[in-house]
């Protein structure tokens, strides 16, 4: 197997070849993701039994064992038998005592053994043909860790195939990352509640060209019909930028009340909670323990995220609003204090950078361009 090179990445040394895909710009992707490993730890009280799915070089699998001390077992699977050898020989260059290397596909992996404590599922494109597997393999809870980078179909550049493919319609609009996030949820919440699971959404990432969700699981028929419960859509005004959400089963206006202009609707999706405060919080505590080289940007990022925990879905872009009332955009902190000072809530977004989520509706957030 021809090298490229030698790198370090966290507490982690990695052999990379060019014939195993790697991507040196998920390292933040990466580096978020084994944080989450340790904040669960305390969620199962033991050992974790870990699947590193479609593992390419290992470098999920392996960073997890080496940064945390409670990951007790990890599996690497992979198709293919260039990644499996690489994993494997990564595996023994960090001196991982118990793993196993499984050379095969993952669902047919995840379909024939189970109890697993976290599985990660790491695709290039969507998680679906690995969702329903995956969450099969967990006995009565688990962690789910999944990466899209079908990002494009998720936020309405391709409505047809997301339609096709999540069984959703998709807005391209100033928030659209938000609602891809969220019909990426609600397709999670889909396949866990047909098979008896309840989600709680950990935390939802959007970041350069993927989404990233932590799903906690637990069987339960009372949870998965309040997740059910939870889906439905969100129509939105380009006239004059009002958006409104309704649950399911749902009652879809066809004209905005707000200016008369025609709504356009995303979903069905997740209207539900994205981020778990607690979590979130765990996450930033142990990062400051961490010698991360992205670790400012993390903290940054999370609290952010705690920011708009429990805030209503979607987000207003400033620039997008300025447009649209022929002013000059506000100074940011200047406009996020105003509408505080209105009785609002009001907070940032990791999703957009001059945005703000507020529960305000858009006449007030217009009012408090003035």
């Amino acid at each position: 197997m021809k090298e490229m090179k030698k790198i370090n990445e966290g507490e982690a040394k990695l052999v990379l070849s060019e014939k195993v895909f790697f991507n040196p710009q998920m390292e933040l992707c990466r580096d978020i993701s084994s944080l989450a490993v340790e904040a669960c730890c305390e969620n199962f009280g033991k050992e974790m039994h870990l699947v590193d799915g479609l593992c390419a070089s290992g470098a999920r699998g392996v960073r997890y064992a080496k940064e945390n001390s409670c990951v007790g077992r990890v599996e690497f699977v992979d198709v293919k038998e260039d990644a499996c050898k690489l994993a494997e020989r990564n595996a023994k260059l960090n001196k991982l005592k118990n793993y196993e290397v499984h050379c095969c596909h993952i669902n047919d992996f995840l379909f024939h053994n189970r109890g697993f404590d976290w599985v990660e599922i790491d695709p290039f494109g969507t998680p679906l043909p690995y969702l329903q597997s995956a969450i099969a393999s967990f006995r009565k809870e688990g962690m789910l860790s999944i990466t899209a980078t079908d990002t494009a179909v998720l936020c309405g550049a391709h409505p047809k195939a997301c339609l096709k493919n999540y069984g959703a319609k998709p807005i391209d609009n100033e928030y659209c990352h938000e609602t891809g996030v969220r019909i990426l949820a609600g397709a999670v919440v889909r396949y866990a509640s047909s098979l008896n699971f309840g989600a709680e959404f950990y935390l939802s990432l959007s970041l350069q060209h993927f989404f990233k969700l932590f799903v906690r699981l637990r069987t339960g028929a009372r949870e998965a019909v309040e997740n059910v419960k939870k889906l439905g859509y969100i129509s939105h005004c380009p006239k004059c930028l009002n958006r409104e959400w309704r649950l399911n089963p749902p009652i879809l206006k066809e004209k905005c009340p707000r200016c008369g202009g025609k709504f356009e609707h995303a979903g069905p999706l997740f209207l539900g909670e994205l981020w778990d405060i607690r979590f979130l919080r765990e996450m930033r505590r142990i990062n400051q323990q961490r010698s991360y080289v992205n670790k400012w940007k993390i903290d940054e990022l999370l609290a952010v995220m705690e920011e708009e925990s429990g805030m209503p879905p979607t987000y207003f872009d400033l620039h997008k609003v300025a447009e649209k009332l022929r002013k000059s955009p506000p100074n940011f902190e200047s406009f996020i204090s105003k509408l505080g000072e209105k009785g609002f809530r009001v907070s940032r977004t990791h999703f957009k950078r001059n945005s703000v989520r507020s529960n305000a509706g858009i006449k007030d957030v217009s009012s408090a361009f003035q």
